[in-house]
């Protein structure tokens, strides 16, 4: 299966992207995702990587020292539950979607001083040199199509109940 990012923050200004955002839910084979987390950055030049489940955020940095993924670290592992406050209301991709907009949103906070001091010291630190360099010149927004909730059961809805009949 082909890699999808959940995320990514790219420069307004070309197709460059600055960092790249694994979201998981399911916990059991995040040495996979990060294997591919890896790859995607090395192949599209992307020096920065979270991946990110309800409670963990590692952080990877290329370090340019070879051309492969093997370059590419993991330079940070911080608790982030307390600060996302997401609570899985099932399993599946709906799950990983409600997970990616909460990630998303608390990225975007990043750009402020309120969101950043609400951080612990050593995440506020990683964030400072690695992750806010990157929204601060990106554009935040979705990796992928996120089919909205409410538009979707509205949808089926109306579509199962012909009007006017």
């Amino acid at each position: 299966m082909a890699f999808d990012p959940g995320i990514i923050v790219t420069d307004p200004e070309s197709s460059e992207i600055a960092m790249v955002v694994e979201v998981k839910t399911d916990l059991r084979d995040l040495d996979r995702s990060e294997r591919q987390l890896k790859r995607f950055m090395s192949n599209m030049g992307c020096p920065v990587g979270l991946l990110v489940t309800p409670r963990i955020l590692r952080l990877y940095h290329d370090q340019y020292t070879s051309l492969s993924e093997d370059s590419i670290e993991q330079v940070g592992e911080f608790d982030v539950g307390d600060i996302l406050h997401f609570d899985p209301a099932g399993n599946g991709r709906q799950s990983e979607f409600d997970l990616e907009r909460v990630v998303q949103s608390w990225l975007e906070s990043l750009a402020t001083e309120s969101g950043l001091g609400e951080l612990p010291a050593d995440l506020r630190r990683a964030a400072l040199f690695y992750i806010v360099p990157a929204i601060a010149q990106g554009s935040v927004r979705a990796g992928h199509p996120r089919e909205p909730l409410a538009a979707s059961k509205a949808c089926r809805t109306s579509l199962s109940r012909p009007t006017g009949w």
